[in-house]
């Protein structure tokens, strides 16, 4: 009886089912436009990073805005859409440009958001396309909007390599 009884914990002890593991995400691509601003401060630079991955029938990616800054604002990417067969990308991610006036007279400075939108083409060595950037405060402003190419960055991985991504 004692052997039955410790059978039947032990039974209950061992999962029955392995937890899921989400797929890993393949590369697309990893492209960037960055350089760097003025000869006298290597530490200021502008353009963007772009990562585009694969899971499975899900294509997302990861965006990083300079502006003059020193470090790359991170990009939360809100809606990406991705033609395979034409090579169209499109998204739209809103970022922090830092802080901004308040219009409320006697408010706290608030964080400047921004929306930017991209719509361009992949090709194999470089994104190619425009981007816009409006206030987030001002749904009714128009975008302003700038043609823009960002190189393959070869040594961020090869497209198809399996990486490890916090989607």
């Amino acid at each position: 009886m004692k052997f039955l009884a410790t059978f039947l914990i032990a039974a209950c002890l061992v999962p029955t089912a392995r937890a899921v593991e989400p797929a890993s995400a393949r590369l697309l691509g990893y492209y960037s436009n960055m350089q760097t601003e003025g000869a006298d401060d290597p530490h200021f630079v502008s353009g963007y990073n772009v990562a585009l991955y694969q899971r499975e029938a899900e294509t997302f990616g990861q965006v990083m805005v300079a502006i003059g800054s020193s470090e790359p604002a991170p990009a939360t990417i809100q809606k990406l859409t991705y033609d395979p067969k034409k090579k169209l990308l499109t998204f739209i991610a809103e970022y922090s440009s830092g802080l901004a006036s308040n219009p409320v007279k006697g408010a706290p400075d608030r964080e400047a958001l921004q929306v930017l939108t991209f719509s361009g083409v992949v090709r194999p060595q470089s994104i190619s396309g425009k981007v816009g950037i409006r206030d987030f405060y001002c749904g009714q402003c128009k975008p302003v909007f700038k043609r823009v190419t960002l190189k393959r960055i070869s040594e961020m991985g090869s497209p198809g390599e399996v990486q490890s991504t916090a989607q």
